[in-house]
């Protein structure tokens, strides 16, 4: 396999029929709702999942990030819940008593989904209420004894009210997971188990929806739908799953001989970086991922130092500053957000246009989460990875995958299992045949050609798909030769991140 030296892109998929909102079965209150919010089609996993939850049933939801979930999930729920209070000659609502429960994994992912919720909620006429860490005990408190119809909440935080009589599930009819493959990876395990394993022994008409929510479907997930937990789950996905989007641009660069920060700097001058206007940095927001809280502190204070703005987001950050830290980077002051892992999930950041993976990531699902950060409902984005030594085989896998449109998720970071006979053979290859034209190149795994181990120059012709042209040996030791990009005529949309990315064959 072979990382490339130019910029690539899952191939576009063919359109996916569209529908109307009044063609998913809604009430018109929870049809009012998406139209004041401004959404005049359903997404793919909405047109799909929402008749799916409306008629009832376990339900596993799995598609792409930013593609539309919680709406997906929060419109049927809803509308179940109105249909209730239609059926019912009593009163559905009562003290402490929520109908449906959407669990999230961390305070800024529930903040994000109360929010949606209320837009829906008020439109809707029913009542929700967050319940989280961070916030205010007492107050939560009085919103759960005003009647709530809908509570977004983290399982802990819930459980503390659960546990000292403040919460009661008697009436809870819909359980929503989001997230749920982070939650069964991350130790959320045994706080949800304690939630819902009471709803779960409810049968007949009692028995309790649960909707299982995720941009992934892990080892983890599939080893809970077959304990069979959760019987006759269904589940809807779209074929995106564990793909990268087409509106997505990736750019791997070869740090090899380089200092990381170094490039990092030179990849955001030319990325809305600090030596762009005002305007250009704040159309350019700017993620950018670290593996630890040690390299996201020194990513920090190296981008503070380089007199670039930048906001901090990782584990070891107060919860408040925290959320203060993701308001000012989605109004755009300051434009870059330096985080780990605790930022790569559910957050919806439709401003981002560029994510940084600074430390590349160790396993394809977490590439896909990060890279989630971008390309949102259908808008383009662009990810740049910075690669080590030790990124490589991963990032050649990914990359061959992207050009393939093939699912990333079974990818590894372990070279023999792209060797012959390795598990993982098949998937090892590179852009394929030669000669001109965009999105082809020649081969280069195991070429002996010194030609076929160089970048290529953008400016011999042929397109991205030329092998290059012309003499010189087989590149040195050391300091890797730069190459210089050719002059972009009208259409080419590249601007110069990859003038550090060097050729790594195997």
């Amino acid at each position: 396999m072979s990382i490339s030296d130019q910029p690539f892109a899952s191939p576009a998929s063919a359109p996916e029929a569209t529908g109307e909102w009044s063609s998913l079965g809604l009430l018109p209150e929870v049809q009012g709702a998406v139209d004041n919010m401004g959404f005049a089609t359903p997404s793919s996993i909405q047109r799909i999942a929402i008749p799916q939850i409306t008629s009832g049933g376990n339900m596993v939801v799995a598609a792409a990030t930013g593609s539309g979930k919680t709406l997906a999930y929060l419109l049927p729920v809803i509308n179940a819940l109105k249909s209730q209070e239609q059926l019912s000659d009593a009163t559905v609502r009562k003290p402490g008593r929520p109908r449906a429960l959407v669990l999230v994994p961390t305070r800024e992912l529930a903040a994000q989904v109360l929010g949606v919720t209320k837009q829906v909620a008020h439109t809707a006429k029913v009542s929700s209420c967050g319940i989280f860490g961070g916030e205010d005990y007492g107050k939560q408190k009085r919103e759960l004894a005003a009647c709530q119809d809908v509570v977004v909440g983290s399982p802990g935080r819930l459980l503390k009210h659960r546990d000292q009589g403040t919460l009661f599930l008697s009436q809870v009819t819909h359980v929503v997971i989001d997230e749920v493959d982070t939650m069964l990876t991350q130790g959320f395990g045994p706080d949800i188990t304690a939630l819902v394993k009471p709803l779960m022994r409810r049968q007949g008409e009692d028995a309790v929806q649960f909707v299982l929510v995720s941009a992934t479907v892990t080892a983890a997930l599939r080893r809970l739908l077959e304990a069979g937990e959760f019987p006759k789950v269904r589940m809807v996905e779209t074929r995106d799953v564990h793909r990268a989007l087409p509106n997505m641009k990736h750019a791997m660069v070869d740090c090899k001989g380089r200092d990381k920060l170094s490039v990092l700097l030179e990849v955001l001058a030319q990325h809305g970086g600090s030596g762009s206007s005002a305007a250009a940095q704040a159309a350019a927001r700017t993620l950018i991922f670290c593996n630890t809280v040690a390299s996201a502190r020194a990513v920090d204070h190296a981008l503070r130092d380089a007199g670039v703005a930048a906001a901090a987001y990782h584990g070891e950050v107060p919860s408040a500053q925290r959320a203060a830290a993701l308001a000012a980077f989605r109004a755009g002051s300051p434009p870059r957000l330096v985080a780990t892992d605790v930022a790569a999930r559910g957050l919806d950041l439709p401003e981002v246009g560029h994510v940084i993976m600074f430390d590349f990531p160790l396993n394809p699902v977490d590439y896909l989460h990060r890279s989630g950060r971008t390309a949102r409902m259908g808008a383009r984005g662009r990810v740049t990875s910075l690669l080590a030594k030790r990124d490589r085989v991963l990032a050649a896998a990914i990359e061959a995958a992207v050009l393939a449109g093939r699912p990333l998720d079974a990818l590894t970071a372990r070279r023999t299992d792209y060797l012959p006979g390795g598990k993982l053979a098949a998937k090892s290859g590179s852009r394929g045949g030669g000669g001109g034209g965009s999105g082809s190149s020649a081969r280069r795994t195991g070429s002996s050609d010194a030609s076929a181990r160089r970048p290529r120059s953008a400016a011999g012709g042929g397109g991205r798909g030329a092998a290059a042209g012309g003499g010189g040996g087989p590149r040195g030791k050391g300091v890797p030769r730069r190459r210089r990009r050719g002059g972009g005529g009208p259409g080419d949309d590249s601007t110069g991140v990859e003038s550090s990315l060097m050729l790594v064959a195997f």
